[in-house]
């Protein structure tokens, strides 16, 4: 018992010394690059944002508010708002699964003073620590190889999702580069290794709770993790237990427990709960998804060429061809070969493993574009098939490897040096060549808000009502006006209210108390609505649009 009390010990006083590079072998030297490869387009992400003074709006803005309730005391118990009861029927509105992306945000945003880079630097942590860990288990899984396979698979996946993709609080952002993890992760349960159930549980977590059209994908990987876990027990074998998988099996339901306990706590709070308000949503026969046929011609993201995988943009799903259709079907098809084991080399049965993670993987996502709507698309609704790609073509490439004597997982330096190289390369082109913000989008609403919280003033906890006159001035300005002034020290109420109880009901618009201060927001593109603005108040300022022709009015009307 002495010694294996002691070994954590012993590897903390041996740090220091493996923490020198003389003493660093190929791998470890691999490894490192690796490293920093996968850290330059998170970390480039984040000062980009902060160096352009980056505030949320929209939907970031209400994350961000979520969070800070957090820090004031109102703990969340659900996620964000779902589109999916939009449609005229107010019983069937729904949330997100949980708020597990609020909790991972507030500390970098207490550590941050309040202030819009605890945002920025808690999406940019996400990106990164699933990066890292990515790299980590592809040495475990693959040697060199692996590490060269699979980071190249992370870069791809950065470069596809583009800059705010790594910083930007945007629910459905928050699980991409944790999809890529939970892949290698699956690959790691299948061979046996249960270090991997931890951090998966928690990345599944994240991508459960983030958006109801990421729960296919979800349920399609927790399945397959179930299924590796107690397939010794399924088949009725024994199973050589490692000295790790007790404590491994503690970490996974400790943290399985934490990151679903305030999902857990709604169940009981609210009434009606989420739960069966998805049920009530999925079983009311309402939507018009376009149906499997129409799904697979969405295959075309996996296909590598002309209009089929692509970087994350408004047209990422209209933008597709039919000849990419073809190739992404045919890449799935060959999944589907390969999972059956099919001619595996001697001694390399591991190989079909990565190709039967990506068949699952996609059939998730395949599930997902089926249930999509005729109109309108929402691109992010199938942002996460972009890492579920990028792990496809290497679990293609690592298949094609096995069948190469030469392909070992240890690389002699000749090689190692210049894929170290080819890497870091990679990481800067991830960077760069990545879809960039829209800034003059961003400073337009930015200036909205901040001419509003000047005008305001310190807030000293009174109340503030802000209602938007038209789409943008109440999805896009509204919460950046709200987020502005919390930070000022007021009671922002801003959102519309919700046919039923929620943690965010000291937000709503209806919640203010009597004589609030209002904010009134207008858009020269819809002067119709611009006759709500009372006569008696006062015009604070009107704001040109840098991204579009129009401008945005402010108007107060103070409380009495």
């Amino acid at each position: 018992m002495g010694p294996r009390k002691d070994a954590p010990l012993r590897r903390l006083a041996d740090l220091p010394e493996r923490l020198d590079p003389r003493g660093w072998t190929t791998t470890d030297r691999l490894v490192a690059v690796a490293i920093l490869a996968v850290l330059v387009a998170p970390v480039a992400a984040a000062v980009q944002a902060i160096a352009h003074g980056w505030q949320p709006t929209g939907d970031d803005a209400t994350v961000a508010l979520r969070t800070a309730g957090i820090l004031d005391g109102h703990l969340p118990v659900t996620g964000m708002r779902s589109t999916s009861g939009d449609g005229g029927d107010q019983s069937l509105a729904t949330h997100h699964l949980g708020p597990l992306q609020f909790y991972l945000l507030a500390l970098p945003l207490a550590l941050a003073g309040g202030s819009a880079a605890g945002p920025v630097v808690g999406g940019a942590l996400v990106a990164a620590t699933a990066s890292v860990l990515s790299v980590v288990w592809a040495r475990r899984l693959g040697g060199d190889l692996g590490v060269a396979v699979f980071a190249s698979g992370v870069l791809l996946t950065q470069w596809a999702i583009g800059a705010e993709g790594m910083f930007r609080p945007f629910n459905p952002y928050a699980p991409l580069l944790p999809t890529f993890l939970a892949l290698l992760l699956l690959w790691a349960l299948a061979q046996d290794d249960r270090r991997a159930l931890p951090p998966f549980v928690v990345a599944v977590s994240l991508i459960a709770q983030s958006n109801l059209a990421f729960l296919p994908l979800a349920v399609a990987l927790a399945a397959l993790a179930t299924g590796l876990v107690l397939r010794p027990r399924l088949a009725r074998t024994r199973r050589r237990r490692h000295p790790g998988d007790r404590t491994a099996h503690r970490w996974a339901l400790g943290l399985g427990v934490l990151v679903w306990l305030p999902s857990l706590v709604e169940l009981v709070v609210h009434h009606p709960n989420n739960l069966s308000q998805l049920v009530r949503w999925a079983t009311s026969g309402t939507g018009d998804p376009i149906g499997l046929a129409a799904g697979i011609g969405h295959l075309d993201l996996i296909a590598p060429g002309p209009g089929g995988f692509r970087r994350n943009s408004p047209d990422l799903l209209v933008d597709g061809g039919g000849f990419a259709t073809v190739l992404g079907i045919g890449l799935l098809v060959l999944l589907a070969v390969i999972a059956t084991g099919y001619r595996v080399p001697q001694g390399r049965a591991s190989s079909a493993w990565p190709a039967r993670v990506a068949l699952v993987a996609n059939l998730g996502m395949l599930a997902t574009a089926s249930r999509l709507p005729e109109w309108p698309l929402a691109p992010y609704w199938v942002v996460t098939w972009l890492p579920v790609a990028a792990f496809t073509w290497c679990a293609l490439a690592w298949r094609v490897l096995a069948y190469l004597e030469s392909a070992t997982p240890r690389l002699p330096l000749r090689i190692a040096r210049p894929l170290g190289a080819g890497l870091v390369a990679g990481g800067v082109a991830a960077s760069v060549l990545a879809l960039q913000p829209a800034w003059a989008e961003y400073t337009s609403i930015t200036r909205v808000a901040t001419a509003t919280a000047d005008d305001l003033g310190p807030g000293e906890g009174r109340h503030v009502q802000i209602n938007g006159l038209g789409f943008v001035p109440t999805l896009s300005a509204s919460p950046a006006v709200a987020w502005q002034a919390h930070r000022q020290g007021w009671q922002p109420h801003y959102l519309t209210p919700w046919p039923f109880a929620e943690d965010a009901e000291h937000l709503w618009a209806g919640t203010a108390p009597e004589g609030t201060d209002v904010v009134l927001l207008t858009d020269t593109a819809e002067p119709e609505l611009a006759d709500d603005v009372p006569a008696g108040a006062r015009q604070v300022a009107t704001i040109p649009l840098e991204h579009r022709e129009g401008t945005i009015g402010v108007y107060r009307d103070p409380g009495s």
